[in-house]
């Protein structure tokens, strides 16, 4: 079997469309659910600068706070593994700069391509899924007022 090298691999990614198609699902749907994250905690009564509203600076405000159950600290530390992996660490991947974690990069076929689009693709849809599991939330808090847990 004729495997490409990893920095053709790299390559068929980005030039596939359904990869750089699911990948810029990932960066929207992260933006959104940072964006919602942000309206929750402002509904909680946190004062949080938009320049301060990243991922990691969100997730440690909502532990801080006891808005997340040990299960959501959890999803959320997956989630903002996943798009940091998915925004920083791809091309050292298959530079080899960092170990393999998440993805692999040896013995891969250009198939692969396809398995890699898909697991990207799953990605984007758990950001949205727990983007409407906030939103949810941020309605209720409408009704109720107090400490809300997320997750």
């Amino acid at each position: 079997m004729n495997f490409p090298t990893k920095k053709e691999f790299f390559e068929l990614l980005y030039q596939n469309k359904e990869f750089c198609n699911s990948l810029g699902q990932v960066m929207l749907a992260a933006s959104k659910l940072e964006s919602t994250l942000r309206i929750f905690l402002i509904n909680q009564g946190h004062d949080i600068p938009e320049n301060k509203a990243t991922l990691g600076n969100l997730v440690n405000i909502l532990k801080k706070n006891k808005h997340l159950s040990k299960n959501g600290e959890m999803h959320f530390a997956d989630l903002k593994m996943q798009r940091n992996y998915l925004s920083h660490s791809l091309y050292d991947l298959f530079n080899d700069n960092i170990e393999e974690t998440i993805l692999p990069r040896e013995n891969l076929v250009p198939e692969d391509v396809q398995v890699f689009a898909e697991k990207v693709s799953g990605t984007a849809k758990n950001f949205l899924g727990i983007t409407k599991i906030i939103i949810n939330e941020i309605d209720k808090s409408q009704k109720i007022k107090g400490t809300m847990i997320l997750l």
